[in-house]
């Protein structure tokens, strides 16, 4: 429905159901839900952890980040300072309203009241790693300034308003008028005049990413909730509606995104939260989920999932990604073929009233916790638009072996310098492995630093180093898919890698994967390329990435846990590279970089790397 929707239908829709009764997240209105929940023993450590976090907020009040802090970012680099006390001082706002929700103690409703009263004094609601973001040239030409950059709207300032609009709707009668009225009066001069009162487009507008999806849902949300004309409401969900079709639009015909199972799941959940409010506002009339392609979306994070808690994740993501199950629960009214969450992917309730609301509430009827196995058998995908390929066997004793790869260009969503590169998964662990997401500060979003660092460049990923040239960056740096194909007995994904690289020697370079996972045999995969150079070159490097330690059993095999790489001794010499790396969400991990130097790199080459799965060592 969302690509045929019109404004009239919209208008409509919103005219004709204005003076019927409806009711907004209706599950949150319902006491004996939160009784439910409450009484739940799956959250019974989340419940108890609220009430210490809030008891503590009660007696020590957190204060304001100061401006030193604030500034920090455009001084340093460092985002986590500054993002701690922020979190820390909002943090009120969802411990209050879940108990609120739940017990009846006058204290919680004085301590809703004190943590909105908190968040309406601050500066802004931007983070300052994404003030004046719309500008050309950000992050320079900022923090130097005499003037600070006019207000926006960002992932944060969105999640506030989304969050305080919401429970202003909820938790009315619990809390002080003026509180109300304050509340009210700052989200209208935050989010809905800065955005629906300048043409002006924001940043995130022009994205595909997770930014339009969780901004303009937050704006979407907020409207629904404090806008009351259905004339003047038409229009500005006219405007969030389509920044969610292009939002949308990002994704292949598949249902992929390049931003991978995290991103990928934290935007599209927040479009999921506004399509249901909407739906609920229009008494069903407008379903912005029931749409094919959202389908083949909601199926994506399912497809990335492996087994041991591992996830693909290629791009800024983490190895092991958790999702929200009760947004998986509601996706399944939509998507009937989405199984119920393995309880490794499971995410627990966090601090955040929109997602932790919807994550206790939507999945209280779910299945009850435990083992879900996967059934025996293969499940594939290619995903063309993006140059993705998964494919994930799972034997008849629950061992699960799984191979990815992915094409696609060098300035995707979060990008990294990854084309060609590719996830080996054996037993609960990604033997060949994506390093992931790297530390967030301001260096790490700029190119001239981030693709220096292992966690975004080439060389810290599974593809090789042209005469002495790792890839580059930039929309220009690109892979051609080849071949894509299965079979009963294998999988074959080919890609032209030529435009990868900004190589001057370099004619033309392929790789082609072959998967086999016959039916009665562990499976196997095969590397090929052909690389043409118009000189010799200088050297030829094939890298591997693997986060196992690797054990040379002799020249040309080596082992890695249950996976063995077999190569030519003759044409390759092999040497490891350990690398101790930090990301976002966990320090010092350990990967190995098993580098294969060409002995006698000629013209035209010929590689031949092999990578044989067995029984567990």
């Amino acid at each position: 429905m969302l690509t045929e929707l019109t404004l009239k239908q919209l208008k409509t829709a919103l005219e004709e159901t204005q003076s019927l009764p409806y009711s907004l997240f209706a599950e949150a209105s319902t006491p004996d839900n939160w009784k439910r929940v409450r009484e739940n023993a799956r959250y019974e450590e989340f419940w108890r952890d609220v009430e210490v976090q809030a008891e503590r907020w009660l007696q020590s009040p957190p204060s304001s980040p100061l401006f030193s802090e604030f500034i920090l970012f455009g001084e340093t680099g460092d985002r986590e300072i500054y993002q701690k006390k922020a979190g820390q001082l909002s943090s009120g706002l969802h411990l209050f309203s879940l108990l609120a929700m739940t017990d009846g103690g006058t204290k919680w409703n004085t301590g809703l009241g004190d943590a909105i009263w908190s968040i309406c004094n601050e500066y802004t609601w931007v983070m300052p790693a994404h003030v004046g973001l719309y500008r050309n040239e950000y992050p320079n030409g900022i923090w130097d300034q005499p003037e600070p950059p006019r207000e926006t709207v960002d992932l944060y300032a969105g999640g506030i308003a989304f969050a305080l609009a919401e429970i202003l709707h909820h938790h009315r009668e619990r809390l002080h008028p003026w509180v109300v009225l304050r509340a009210r009066q700052e989200i209208e001069r935050r989010i809905l005049k800065v955005y629906f009162d300048s043409p002006i487009p924001q940043n995130w507008e022009l994205k595909t990413n997770n930014w339009p999806a969780v901004c303009a849902s937050c704006i979407g949300a907020v409207a629904v909730y404090m806008v009351e004309d259905s004339e003047v409401l038409a229009g500005m969900l006219w405007r969030v509606i389509g920044v969610l079709r292009n939002y949308i639009a990002g994704f292949d015909e598949q249902g992929a995104t390049p931003e991978g199972p995290g991103y990928g799941h934290y935007g599209f959940s927040y479009f999921v939260y506004f399509a249901e409010l909407l739906k609920e506002r229009t008494q069903g009339r407008i379903s912005l989920l029931a749409d094919k392609k959202v389908g083949r979306i909601a199926l994506f994070p399912q497809t990335c999932l492996l087994s041991g808690g591992k996830v693909i994740n290629f791009s800024d993501n983490s190895d092991q990604v958790n999702l929200n199950e009760g947004v998986m629960h509601r996706l399944r009214d939509y998507e009937s073929s989405l199984r119920p969450l393995p309880d490794a992917y499971r995410a627990k309730p966090y601090l955040s009233w929109v997602d932790a609301s919807r994550l206790l509430l939507w999945s209280s009827q779910c299945e009850p916790s435990g083992r879900h196995a996967e059934q025996a058998g293969v499940e594939e995908q290619i995903y063309y638009g993006n140059q993705w390929v998964i494919s994930k066997v799972t034997r008849s004793d629950g061992r699960m072996f799984a191979f990815a790869a992915k094409g696609g260009h060098n300035e995707e969503p979060h990008n990294h310098n990854d084309l060609g590169h590719f996830i080996l998964h054996a037993d609960g662990v990604n033997v060949l492995a994506d390093v992931g997401i790297g530390m967030y500060t301001r260096q790490y979003f700029q190119p001239e630093h981030r693709y220096q660092m292992i966690n975004a460049g080439s060389h810290g990923h599974s593809v090789p180093i042209v005469d002495g040239y790792r890839q580059s960056f930039g929309k220009d740096y690109r892979t051609e898919l080849l071949h894509a194909s299965q079979t009963e007995d294998e999988v074959q994904f080919a890609l032209d890698m030529t435009k990868a690289y900004s190589c001057p020697s370099l004619e033309r370079l392929t790789r082609r994967f072959i998967w086999e996972r016959r039916a009665d045999e562990y499976p196997r995969l095969t590397i090929t390329e052909q690389a043409v150079f118009n000189r010799t070159p200088v050297e030829f490097q094939e890298v591997f990435i693997s986060s196992v330690e690797p054990r040379e059993i002799r020249p040309g095999r080596v082992q890695l846990n249950s996976v063995t790489m077999i190569y030519d001794p003759e044409q390759w010499s092999y040497d490891v590279d350990p690398v101790e790396v930090d990301s976002y969400t966990k320090q010092g991990s350990l990967f190995y970089r098993l580098l294969l130097t060409h002995r006698n790199p000629a013209q035209e080459l010929v590689v031949n790397i092999r990578f044989e799965i067995a029984d567990r060592t």
